[in-house]
């Protein structure tokens, strides 16, 4: 049954995820080629930025998102996956999803490896009547929740 919760609750937004990158790409591209530059002939660069982001997706990213979501449930006792998404934690691609014990009523971020499926961080618990104060989930949340992620990357920043 909770495969069943996995499947339909986070391979839609996984779907949509796919969906909005490559609309990123395409418009990025589309944008590219529409010549900002007024009559610009088109050029032929050395390296394709489009092409490049999309081999790094395909040769990077080796745990599917439903596989990510079943391995960050498993990190909390009677958890349920409330949300998730694929990005770039401290310069390591990475999914961030936020679980909920119903039971207990707290919730915990859990952070997997987009490579291997590793565990690389779960969070310690929070109240779920909280969890809502935070806006959601994303670059608000971590940065305001925990400090301590953002760390090394603002230390590589300077």
């Amino acid at each position: 049954m909770k495969t069943n919760f996995v499947s339909k609750k986070v391979l839609i937004p996984a779907i949509i995820a796919v969906g909005l990158l490559s609309t990123v790409l395409v418009a990025s591209s589309a944008y590219a080629n529409a010549g900002k530059m007024g009559n610009m002939p088109a050029i032929q660069g050395s390296v394709n930025v489009s092409e490049t982001m999309k081999n790094f997706v395909k040769e990077n990213l080796k745990t599917s998102f439903v596989d990510a979501a079943g391995i960050a449930e498993k990190q909390v006792e009677g958890g349920k996956i409330v949300g998730g998404h694929l990005g770039v934690v401290q310069g390591y691609l990475a999914y961030t999803f936020f679980v909920v014990n119903p039971n207990t009523e707290m919730t915990k971020t859990v952070i997997v490896d987009a490579g291997n499926g590793s565990v690389l961080n779960v969070s310690e618990d929070m109240p779920m009547h909280g969890f809502g104060r935070f806006g959601g989930f994303g670059h608000g949340w971590a940065k305001h929740g925990h400090p301590q992620w953002n760390n090394s990357m603002e230390e590589s920043n300077q």
